[in-house]
């Protein structure tokens, strides 16, 4: 089911009817009106059985109201002296506009031109407003300033939002014996009640084709249908280069997952409501619609469609093309069987040619070779179950069509994505595999530099053996997938004795972009966790900030810039490495230094900051680094670590709750107030903007703002920082020696105790010359070790510098400073 907390077209339709039918019912209560014939709503919900602590006397009673007591209610409130609320006509309207667009869009487009197609309770519907509105206009006072009318209402949403949430729960007077009129009544007591407006009966429901589930059916075809247009733009954004490719993939693999939901909570309808054996959704609405449009004969064979070409439109909305593909696959499928087709056997596939500029039947082979090209390799990642680096929506509905053969509309939606995103990457077909390698090579030269810097050193006891496991095993996952490719592997495996030619090398992740994104996604989101996790161990790039800190405020280096750490200050907050403002003294940096290590009197009571020994880099009360890409951190169990909810599967729906609460965004605003182009809902929808569409342009703004800082390369941070310590213990070795003798570092794993002895020096200095500053900078400019630290960075940083904002600069599309 879809999140609470997202409404699709057809929730909303019912929230906004039920919601102004709940204000009919208490306005006509405070005339007085007590209807005795509402009936009670026994039908459980859905879901999963409350317990008896939800089953209390304050829940909620639920009545049904039919048409004809709405039509009462309204007769009564238009009789009275009650104001109307603009906010309560607005609902009722957008119900309206909601409902003849959608069906309008399905039933007329040219065909039908009157009402006659529109239910019942529309018109109905449509009857009381005008009757509201006469009401307010005779009300209404001749020379006064009236404010906006209901439908410029609508576009208040704030004002209606507001308006629906009053009348969600509703309180009226319990009916008595006396009979119903217009006086209140004088005993009676108040209940919780919810209505819900019963639209048609039963008969009605199951001969009319225009019964609510065929409605609601319209409804989610339109959702999927703006979906789709999103998803378009999206990848027509990574191929223009405003986004990178792991945005694309993880917006597009979570509209899958919203639009699976859709299409299961539909197709659960469908099923419920026919009793015999029923067809696939997408062939029962594409019938009944077509037959209703007049066109319900055999496809003429002179185009080449399988289908009428006067319902093309049609056909496109129900994803009938994909559908037929995937039937004439199935039969051809077999248990325990792969099947290889000739190259060439459905026809040549031409990336170079206009799509636009091609017929309807041309438009139809093209999306037949695309897919069956491409579906003996999910073939092949079924039968040998082949471990994936990470779970794709594509990629997963496959997998299980094979298993299943079941055609759903989930499926067909899916398919049709996977066929509109190759589309859309046609003149650029190996554009996503090229980011996809090239991201994996530098993650490759990552790993390799680290490993080659942790054999310069002993194994540190406080760094975890399974650290280091974790990144060879990270190593050894780019090799298989990013330099080698492992279903090319398994096809040329000459056991397998496969027939045909041998499989071409990236066959899958060629025309799959998002599986690449989504690899690529996984792969930098680990590589961020795993790299946080060495500098939180090991401590010494947070060390180096202070030690860049102190030398930037001494005499004759204040213009020393390092780029790469002034990133990173910038990701995780000057007040958080430096536990406040950026010290300015040497006292007052060698204090926060421990502080923020964990060795001080306030972190550590047992240590003692006036010795030379130095503070265990255990790294266990040190204050940790936290990741701060709140967003892209949502999405790391599912693509990263695979896990799964107790429910059985990731949800969008609890991303979103956590989303809200780490972010602190009020409801009615929150994806509003983000989103990174106003006009993109609106352009995807004729009538209303989604609640989906705000989610998803949120999830895409705010993924492209937190790009550079994922990308943020904390493994070469760490060795830059090594390095230039290990050249100051070099240059300052007898000092280090004559202060603290020989043994001063007990081995390499201790390099980052050189910042706290290069502190302690400078400041036994200070005090030995003069006494100690209170607000001056002197002690840093009568510091010697503090000069030649600064020279030694001097050097060494005009080279390295800023290699890691280098790297952002190439591999990043924010090109925005972070």
């Amino acid at each position: 089911m879809l999140p609470e907390n997202l409404q699709n077209s057809y929730t909303r339709y019912k929230a906004d009817v039920n919601t102004f039918a709940t204000w009919l019912l208490q306005s006509a209560n405070n005339c007085g009106y007590q209807p005795h014939d509402l009936q009670t709503n026994t039908t459980p919900k859905r879901g999963k059985r409350k317990g008896k602590k939800n089953q209390s006397l304050s829940s909620p009673i639920r009545y049904d109201l039919a048409i004809n007591e709405f039509q009462k209610l309204a007769k009564v409130v238009a009789e009275s002296s009650l104001p109307v609320p603009e906010a309560a006509l607005a609902i009722a309207k957008r119900a309206i506009k909601l409902r003849k667009a959608v069906t309008s869009w399905f039933l007329e487009q040219g065909y039908i031109t009157n009402d006659m197609r529109h239910s019942k309770f529309i018109n109905a519907l449509e009857h009381i407003c005008e009757t509201l509105e006469r009401k307010t206009d005779r009300t209404s006072k001749p020379g006064v300033k009236q404010p906006p009318s209901p439908s410029e209402a609508l576009s208040d949403d704030a004002n209606v939002e507001n308006f629906t949430n009053r009348f969600t729960n509703l309180s009226v007077e319990e009916p008595c014996d006396t009979t119903a009129g217009t006086h209140p009544a004088t005993t009676a007591s108040r209940k919780n009640i919810k209505v819900t407006v019963v639209e048609e009966d039963n008969d009605e429901a199951t001969q009319s084709c225009l019964g609510l589930v065929y409605f609601k059916t319209m409804c989610v075809l339109e959702d999927l249908s703006n979906m789709r247009k999103f998803i378009s733009k999206t990848w027509s954004e990574y191929r223009d280069g405003k986004i990178d490719l792991m945005n694309a993939a993880v917006v597009t693999d979570s509209a899958l997952q919203l639009a699976q939901d859709l299409a299961d909570d539909v197709e659960s309808d469908w099923r419920s409501s026919l009793a015999e054996k029923m067809e696939d959704v997408p062939s029962i609405i594409f019938k009944i619609t077509a037959s209703i449009r007049g066109v319900d004969g055999p496809p003429s064979t002179k185009t080449g469609l399988p289908y009428d070409k006067d319902v093309a439109d049609l056909a496109d909305r129900c994803y009938i093309t994909t559908k037929i593909v995937l039937e004439s696959f199935a039969k051809v499928m077999k248990a325990d069987h792969l099947p290889v087709f000739k190259k060439g056997a459905f026809g040549t596939y031409d990336p170079k040619v206009d799509r636009k500029r091609m017929s309807l039947d041309q438009q139809y082979k093209e999306d037949r070779i695309i897919l069956l090209g491409i579906l003996p390799e999910f073939c092949m990642i079924n039968l040998f179950e082949v471990k994936r680096p990470t779970e794709d929506a594509i990629t997963r509905s496959f997998t299980e069509f094979i298993k299943t053969k079941a055609i759903t509309l989930g499926l067909c939606f899916t398919s049709q994505i996977f066929l509109d995103v190759h589309h859309i990457m046609r003149h650029s077909a190996e554009g996503a595999l090229g980011d996809f390698r090239m991201s994996g090579l530098r993650i490759q030269k990552t790993i390799k530099d680290y490993q080659q810097l942790s054999r310069t050193h002993p194994q540190p006891e406080f760094w975890p053996r399974d650290y280091d496991e974790e990144i060879q095993h990270m190593g050894a996952f780019v090799k298989a997938w990013v330099l080698k490719d492992p279903l090319r592997t398994i096809g040329m495996d000459p056991k397998l004795a496969r027939p045909g030619p041998p499989p071409e090398k990236y066959a899958l992740l060629s025309q799959h972009a998002t599986l690449c994104g989504l690899i690529l996604f996984s792969l930098n989101t680990h590589m961020q966790i795993v790299g946080q996790d060495l500098l939180n161990q090991w401590g010494v790039v947070q060390g180096m900030a202070f030690l860049h800190n102190l030398v930037v405020h001494s005499r004759g280096h204040n213009e020393l810039k390092w780029a790469d750490m002034d990133a990173f200050i910038e990701i995780h907050g000057e007040r958080n490495i430096f536990v406040g403002p950026r010290p300015r003294s040497v006292d007052e940096s060698l204090y926060r230094l421990e502080f923020q290590s964990g060795v001080s009197s306030a972190g550590n009571p047992t240590s003692d900051s006036q010795t030379g020994v130095l503070p265990d880099p255990s790294g266990e009360t040190a204050k940790k680094i936290k990741c701060t890409t709140v967003v892209s951190n949502l999405f790391y169990a599912r693509y990263v670590r695979g896990n799964k909810d107790p429910s059985g599967s990731f949800t969008i729906g609890r991303a979103v709750d956590e989303l809200r609460q780490m972010l602190k965004l009020e409801p009615s605003d929150e994806f509003e107030r983000a989103n990174p182009e106003p006009n993109t809902a609106r352009e995807c929808s004729g009538y209303r903007s989604s609640d989906t569409l705000k989610l998803l342009a949120f999830l895409k703004k705010k993924l492209f703002e937190e790009e550079p800082v994922l990308l943020y390369n904390y493994f070469g941070m760490h060795r830059r920082s090594i390095e230039l310590l290990r050249l100051i213990r070099d240059k300052e070795h007898q000092k280090f020696t004559q202060y603290f003798t020989s043994a001063y570092l007990p081995d390499e794993s201790w390099i980052g105790g050189i910042i706290y002895l290069v502190h302690r020096v400078a400041l036994g200095s200070a005090e030995s010359t003069r006494p100690r500053p209170t607000t001056s900078d002197e002690a840093e400019i009568k510091s010697r070790i503090v000069m030649s630290a600064g020279c030694v960075m001097q050097e060494y940083l005009q080279k390295n510098g800023d290699v890691a904002c280098k790297e952002l600069r190439a591999f990043c599309k924010n090109k925005k400073p972070i």
